[in-house]
């Protein structure tokens, strides 16, 4: 396990004072990061072998979202390897360690060489698995209607959003795909399947599609095909 603690910056707030969604996804997303750093047998074997990790789905379910200059604790644990897949749980929690946000993440290996994704054999790189806090996981993909979808305006790649790899951050995505929701919509659940990296200069359209049941899924289109699909919904949470 790694911890990670912080005090809400006021520039990750949104105009309620509480931390935006995209901002607690890079949140993660850093504290994954220097979890891996802190697994040496882990980190060295990725970097000799050119292997690399995308996130290939995340799920997250929002207790309440921190707000501006509280202090909280951002922590990661591996908890499974399954074929392709590295399986991550994160969460946020107040001072009082109690539970603002939970997610699972789940992780692609990719071979930079052979430019494709690979399957690993745990016992190659002796990761130290945490056992997993309970947490109802929903599916990986996020299945997409074919027809009756809104299209939002066009989001450009540019310079600043790109991540260390060249691509678009993964915490963009979902800036990306709540700004195309109606306004007043309200949500505690959030998926988000990835399934296209994004270069600079690309554009993304955000396509949504309202369901039954309050869900709205936003199809993120790249050209011809998608990169990313989220689904925002209303759940109740353990």
């Amino acid at each position: 396990m790694y911890e990670m603690k912080t005090e809400i910056p006021f520039t990750r707030t949104g105009p309620d004072q509480k931390l935006k969604l995209f901002e607690a996804v890079g949140m993660m997303m850093d504290c994954s990061q220097f979890q891996e750093y802190q697994e040496r047998n882990f980190w060295n074997y990725l970097r000799s072998n050119q292997i690399a990790i995308f996130l290939f789905s995340i799920q997250i379910d929002i207790f309440r979202r921190p707000e501006f200059r509280e202090k909280v604790t951002t922590a990661v644990k591996i908890y499974g390897c399954k074929s392709i897949y590295g399986l991550r749980r994160l969460t946020i929690r107040d001072e009082a360690g109690k539970l603002c946000m939970i997610s699972n993440a789940t992780g692609a290996f990719f071979d930079l060489r052979a430019n494709k994704a690979l399957k690993l054999d745990p016992a190659n790189f002796g990761v130290a698995y945490d056992e997993a806090e309970p947490m109802e996981c929903l599916p990986r993909k996020i299945p997409v209607p074919f027809e009756g979808g809104i299209s939002g305006g066009p989001f450009t790649v540019t310079r600043s959003t790109l991540d260390p790899n060249g691509h678009l951050t993964s915490a963009m995505y979902f800036s990306i795909a709540e700004d195309s929701l109606p306004d007043g919509y309200i949500f505690n659940r959030v998926r988000m399947e990835y399934k296209k990296q994004v270069k600079p200069g690309e554009q993304v359209i955000p396509v949504r599609y309202d369901l039954p049941a309050g869900k709205t899924v936003i199809d993120l289109r790249s050209g011809d095909s998608s990169c990313a699909a989220a689904e925002f919904s209303t759940a109740v949470l353990q």
